[in-house]
């Protein structure tokens, strides 16, 4: 009935799950959040806080009152997922927030994670959203199972090495896996795989390991923070080309950055080898020169080259 691959924007998943694209600095397909039906109604992450509105119209287009939804979990402790939790709150005031500790700990206070981006982003700080605390966070962690009715469950599962918070959520009735950002930043259209290195948080063998831990999984959906969902047998291609490209940015920035030092010439490596593609192309000409840079350099910290 869905089709073999989720390419569309907004769209159901399946007969409980959805995927709304925030369209992030506005730009199609780069950012998404789901909602999961039971007989109650979660949010799986919340976007930036410049993204509320297109998530709330989406949910009108889906025919869900932002005031029915329960529960919000958030995946991890970055701005796209978490900074406008307390934004869409304004519009769910019986909305619960849940995420694993380390989140909970930036929701909670996320001057920490916005020194960060400005230390990295530099100019293109600007364009990442506000990220208003949220007060009531109710921690989660692995092996927790949270009952939607309906038969739908959402097991906890921990998934460090992008962000030391990382979790996803298994529903085994429909077999989806919502894994936030732990497989990889993925575009269909120009099979396009970039490693979720951010610093300063970002683990290089911890990330491998949960790649490993998803691909455990008898999972037929896998929806992902960037973007969209994949179905068997194109959803465990995808986390093993993930874990493929990872390893080879790894030896590529290795052995360029031991022999030179140089940030610059581990970029100009990777843009050889890659190429300046044109997913990349179509992101605000700030953030498209930083990102790359941050994800080098995450590399370089979590490697301790």
């Amino acid at each position: 009935m869905w089709g073999d691959i989720m390419l569309e924007s907004d769209s159901q998943i399946n007969e409980n799950c959805y995927q709304i694209d925030i369209q992030q600095w506005g730009v199609p397909r780069v950012g998404t959040v789901y909602v999961v039906k039971g007989e109650k109604i979660f949010l799986v992450d919340s976007g930036t806080s410049q993204t509320t509105e297109k998530v709330l119209k989406t949910l009108e287009e889906f025919k869900i009152n932002p005031k029915t939804i329960n529960t919000m979990i958030i995946t991890h402790e970055h701005y796209d997922h978490g900074a406008g939790a307390a934004v869409l709150l304004k519009k769910m005031p019986t909305t619960m927030v849940l995420a694993s500790e380390k989140t909970a700990e930036i929701l909670r206070d996320p001057s920490m994670f916005e020194e960060t981006s400005k230390k990295y982003y530099g100019e293109a700080a600007g364009l990442v959203s506000p990220y208003p605390p949220v007060k009531n966070v109710e921690v989660i962690e692995e092996g927790d199972s949270i009952d939607l009715g309906g038969e739908i469950t959402l097991e906890v599962v921990a998934l460090p090495g992008h962000t030391p918070g990382s979790i996803g959520l298994f529903e085994s009735k429909t077999k989806t896996f919502f894994a936030g950002d732990a497989v990889c930043n993925y575009n269909q259209q120009y099979e396009f795989y970039m490693p979720p290195s951010f610093p300063e948080l970002f683990d290089y063998e911890t990330y491998l390991k949960s790649l490993d831990k998803i691909l455990s999984y008898d999972l037929k959906y896998l929806c992902m923070g960037h973007f969209g969902t994949q179905k068997q047998p194109k959803a465990k291609q995808v986390v093993k080309k993930a874990a493929e490209t990872a390893k080879d940015w790894k030896k590529i920035i290795s052995d360029v950055y031991r022999k030179t030092k140089s940030e610059e010439q581990v970029y100009n490596k990777l843009l050889e080898k890659y190429g300046d593609n044109e997913y990349v192309k179509n992101f605000p000409e700030l953030i498209r020169k930083s990102v790359l840079g941050q994800l080098i350099k995450g590399y370089i910290i979590s490697l301790k080259l």
